[in-house]
């Protein structure tokens, strides 16, 4: 009876989406601009833009009010990945982190920074905002979540945990803070006093995303792959678990819609699931990408969604009525490509497309291109924001040089630097990589 009554929901569901679809405004199919796999995509209220943060350290303010999406400000600031984004609610602003352990406010008018907190260089996965927009939250893997005064821009709090915070989230009248680490356990904080009031729930396994529900109810995703609904209005002593589903890979991500009838996961496999808030029932689950959703999240008024991983661009899904085109994702990646002739390209590939391009025009990665990059000062392209320490650097690019990045690393050689840690110790490996980029970045006359 339990299974009929929650088909018989989702069916009403899936029918009120259909009887509304012809209303729905036309939604860009992808939002491409990113030089990166994007890390987290985030929808206004009103459904009309959305952020994007990508591996290329910038987040994207896109307008997707009709089918040509506008890129309106792509917002450079972050020393590092940039993992999440979240609107500011009653200000045109957005506030971000990433793995520099840096939150940025950014005025969404001018895509100019208002303000940014430094910590150390800790990587930082997921922010909330309270409901007032006065207070941010972030999960930080140095055992800790962390509050932020928005109007003053500074931390005002650091909340310990036994394991890295992966995920942290405002109850609806921001009161309350719920954190959820990589440890099992979440954990419901006191905002007015910072202090833990309780264990909320141990799940025996890392929790990896956390959403609030109506009704006092809290959505979470573990590394397991469990995704169930804990019921907070109880005593504290003991838990209530709904358990909705059970996915083969780790829950990615959980996300709920603005009016909180639908919630739903995102999976390392590609597939994301949808349920509704009500009764549970399963609305949509379906394979949208290869690889990881790293995050997704639903566009109001509409049966719709935007996803990402490891693609560059964020891609619509849309549930119901279902859309059966194909995943827009292609295969192999530009990084995921084992197969070479030439085992110095193989490198590249592997080691370096992720943030570069070999091309003079594409700026949008997390590294500057390598275009000409032999018997150039380091540091010295005019339109790349690098880090002090690599402007600073006094440093010919040369075989030797380059030779001596992959020996030591860049941690090493530039202390400082925000470029990841690569090495290649294996010097045939390493000679290969520089004779194929001797050829592949020469400037032709």
């Amino acid at each position: 009876m339990a299974r009929l009554l929650r088909a018989a929901a989702a069916a009403s569901v899936i029918a009120q989406a259909a009887a509304s679809a012809g209303a729905e405004t036309s939604l860009p199919d992808k939002l491409e601009g990113h030089g990166g796999p994007i890390k987290s995509v985030t929808v206004s209220a009103d459904g009309t833009h959305v952020l994007t943060a990508s591996f290329d350290y910038a987040l994207i303010y896109w307008d997707v009010s009709d089918p040509d999406p506008d890129l309106v400000h792509r917002l450079r600031g972050h020393g590092g990945a940039a993992n999440d984004a979240a609107f500011v609610p009653g200000r045109n602003t957005a506030v971000s982190v990433g793995d520099d352990g840096t939150l940025i406010q950014w005025d969404l008018a001018t895509g100019d920074p208002l303000g940014a907190v430094p910590s150390d260089p800790i990587k930082m996965l997921d922010v909330d905002v309270a409901p007032d927009g006065r207070l941010a939250a972030a999960a930080a893997w140095d055992g800790t979540a962390r509050l932020y005064d928005l109007t003053e821009m500074v931390e005002i709090a650091r909340l310990p945990h036994r394991a890295n915070v992966n995920a942290v989230a405002f109850s609806d009248d921001g009161a309350m803070l719920y954190t959820a680490a990589y440890d099992g356990q979440i954990t419901a904080w006191d905002v007015a006093s910072q202090r833990a009031l309780r264990p909320v729930h141990s799940h025996g396994w890392g929790v990896n995303s956390i959403a609030m529900l109506p009704g006092n109810r809290l959505a979470f995703g573990g590394l397991d792959g469990s995704f169930g609904v804990i019921d907070l209005a109880n005593d504290g002593t003991a838990d209530t678990v709904q358990d909705l589903a059970k996915s083969d890979r780790p829950i990615q991500t959980v996300r709920a819609s603005a009016d909180g009838a639908l919630v739903g996961f995102g999976d390392g496999a590609g597939e994301v699931a949808i349920f509704t808030t009500d009764s549970g029932a399963l609305l949509e689950r379906g394979a949208v990408t290869y690889g990881p959703v790293w995050d997704f999240d639903f566009i109001p008024g509409t049966q719709n969604i935007y996803h990402v991983g490891l693609d560059d661009f964020a891609a619509l899904w849309r549930i119901s009525p279902r859309d059966f085109a194909p995943i827009q994702a292609e295969l192999p990646r530009r990084f995921q490509i084992r197969d070479s002739e030439d085992p110095g390209e193989l490198e590249f590939l592997r080691k370096c497309s992720v943030c570069h391009t070999l091309t003079p025009d594409d700026g949008n990665r997390a590294g500057p291109t390598l275009h000409g990059l032999f018997g150039r000062q380091a540091g010295s392209l005019p339109d790349y924001p690098y880090s002090p320490a690599l402007r600073n650097l006094d440093v010919v690019w040369t075989e030797d040089t380059v030779a001596q990045l992959f020996d030591d690393g860049p941690d090493v050689m530039v202390p400082g630097t925000t470029m990841p840690v690569q090495r290649l110790k294996q010097v045939t490996r390493r000679d290969e990589l520089i004779r194929f980029l001797k050829t592949a970045t020469a400037v032709v006359d």
